[in-house]
């Protein structure tokens, strides 16, 4: 999630590739499409199977405003349990009373999972923890609304080692942007707060020519969009990331020289941990910058994800200004263990054919694996005519396919299979 300061850069121009040519399709082979994503875990899907019964227009998976959409399939192995197997839902839910409630796919439709007749959230009203901002401003941004104020942002959950560990962003008691997290043994059940991580860079650390400003010499830099990846290493050891993103653009300075508008970059920080048997996680080593902004970006990159496929990794992020149809979504090469990332291009943006002309804005996109070499893509979008200056957050989730297979099953550069087959 971005400022809305962002929304003062000129849109570069992407260099998106050349729309591949439709493909013919084949008969349709299921009957009730729900039972796409509803799978048994013994069960996957193939491309056929979604391009038999292609959505052309998405529509949301829920009416309410779901920003920063996060989706998780348990299995009857995962903590929890078979009670809670399945898919589930979470999303951003800013200035709330409560944080991060749960949805449910069953019967072929996402559903508010209802505990004791309420709606259960990982932090329900009256619960939130101390720690976060209460109204407090951020000393960068002062003059931001109060949705944006009280953050709670994009949270994730990563199944390891028989815990559920939620990492998110909150702002805290003096309004700055943390990335923390939290632990349970089941989704629904009690949430174990363990703060935030004290990895917040300075503004120097990231643009050393800052002149300073009201916020002091050297202030402290939000930092959001905790995602959890892994590599394995040359010794056959697994090694595990937080990918965190340096809110630079929440911050406007005046280019003494210049005259110019600033903004800090906004790079995506790759943290080596460990985590004990009691949820707390151990940083180990430094930082180190994964990928950072560039001038086709708009001032900013966020809402990181990584894919392994075909013995490669993808880093899947957003760019541009959260709240209109600039927002869109690219797909790069990854190497974690080298700090390296290449092969950049648009995976998604507002002139695709996969939004059915009726949304624009697709970004902070989640995957859920279908299949071999297949995946369900959820992310957010404004409806075509709606942004975030006119009419608040207003942003939907909806679902897309993303496929490293071509119709044969063959390993292939990844694509967007509504993009693909509409025509």
């Amino acid at each position: 999630m971005s400022t809305p300061s962002d929304s003062d850069s000129p849109r570069a121009d992407s260099g998106a590739p050349q729309r591949p040519e439709p493909n013919l399709l084949r008969s349709n082979t299921l009957r009730n499409p729900a039972g796409l994503f509803d799978l048994p875990p013994d069960e996957s899907r193939t491309l056929q199977d979604i391009v038999a019964n292609l959505q052309r227009v998405p529509e949301p998976l829920v009416d309410e405003t779901m920003p920063d959409p996060f989706v998780l399939r348990l299995t009857s192995s995962s903590p929890g349990g078979a009670r809670t197997a399945g898919l589930w839902l979470i999303a951003t839910t800013n200035d709330q009373p409560f944080a991060f409630r749960l949805y449910r796919f069953a019967g072929g439709t996402w559903v508010p999972h209802m505990v004791d007749g309420r709606h259960c959230a990982i932090f329900p009203e009256g619960k939130l923890p101390a720690w976060w901002n209460a109204g407090e401003l951020d000393p960068l941004a002062p003059d931001l609304p109060r949705d944006l104020v009280l953050a709670r942002w994009a949270p994730e959950i990563d199944v390891r080692n028989g815990l559920l560990t939620l990492h998110y962003t909150a702002r805290d008691r003096s309004g700055i942007l943390r990335s923390a997290y939290a632990t349970a043994t089941a989704i629904d059940g009690e949430w174990t707060d363990h703060g935030f991580l004290d990895i917040n860079v300075r503004v120097r650390d990231v643009a050393p020519d800052y002149p300073g400003g009201p916020a002091g010499e050297n202030p402290l830099v939000g930092m959001i969009d905790g995602h959890v990846a892994s590599a394995i290493d040359p010794e056959g050891r697994e090694r595990t990331f937080l990918l965190t993103k340096v809110d630079g653009n929440g911050l406007n300075w005046t280019d003494p020289v210049t005259g110019q508008m600033r903004k800090a970059p906004t790079p995506i920080l790759s943290h080596e941990f460990r985590q004990e048997a009691t949820g707390r996680i151990e940083l180990v080593g430094k930082a180190k910058v994964l990928h950072t902004n560039g001038p086709h970006h708009d001032g900013l990159i966020e809402g990181q994800f990584v894919v392994n496929e075909n013995g490669q990794s993808y880093l899947i992020y957003s760019a541009g200004f959260f709240g209109n149809s600039e927002y869109r979504t690219y797909i790069a090469r990854l190497d974690l263990l080298a700090h390296n990332v290449v092969g950049e291009r648009i995976l998604i943006d507002s002139d695709s054919p996969a939004l059915g002309g009726q949304w624009n804005g697709p970004g902070h996109p989640a995957f859920v694996r279908l299949g071999e070499g297949l995946y369900a893509m959820y992310l957010h979008v404004w409806r075509n005519g709606t942004d975030y200056g006119k009419d608040g957050d207003q942003r939907k989730a909806i679902q897309r396919h993303v496929s490293f297979r071509d119709l044969e099953g063959r390993p292939c550069e990844p694509f967007l299979v509504e993009e693909r087959f509409t025509g």
